[in-house]
């Protein structure tokens, strides 16, 4: 009797935590937040540290000068080895977005991450300016992004993109 009320305690409070999780998936990382960097008439949005510029888990670039956008997804894809087909997909709401690239990796953490080079990058912001949180799909790999402060810093990154 005893242990049937303990497995219906612990089954009430797994599905009251079950919701709450997800919400808590769409707030900001402690010391992440959406910031929009402009440098030499290029342009980065960026999903990522606050203290640092090389701890990011979602970046766009818009290179005007070389009239070329890249997308870095970086979340480790297991299994995954360095230059196979990947499809990045980008979704806010029903909006969604596809871009075909390929996997890459950087020496220091050995992951190997997501990237999407030479796309049209209004799409994506089109689908990034939707409201509530972005999820980005790779392979298995989901990663859900908060909308907090993603519209102002979207704005920003659109004027300082050229690029179609």
């Amino acid at each position: 009797m005893a242990a049937s009320r303990i497995r219906l305690a612990l089954a009430a409070g797994l599905a009251l935590a079950a919701p709450l999780s997800g919400a808590a998936a769409t707030e900001p990382e402690p010391g992440y937040a959406w910031m929009v960097s402009e440098y030499e008439g290029n342009a980065s949005l960026v999903y990522g540290s606050t203290e640092t510029g090389e701890d990011f888990t979602f970046f766009l670039s818009c290179n005007n000068k070389q009239k070329e956008a890249e997308i870095t997804v970086y979340q480790d894809i297991e299994g995954a080895k360095v230059g196979q087909p990947v499809t990045i997909e980008i979704g806010v709401g029903s909006a969604k977005v596809a871009l075909k690239g390929e996997t890459a990796t950087d020496e220091m953490s050995g992951f190997v991450f997501g990237v999407v080079k030479k796309f049209a990058v209004k799409p994506v912001v089109a689908v990034l300016g939707g409201a509530g949180p972005t999820l980005v799909k790779m392979g298995k790999n989901e990663l859900t992004l908060p909308d907090k402060g993603r519209a102002d810093e979207l704005a920003k990154f659109a004027k300082a993109c050229k690029l179609d």
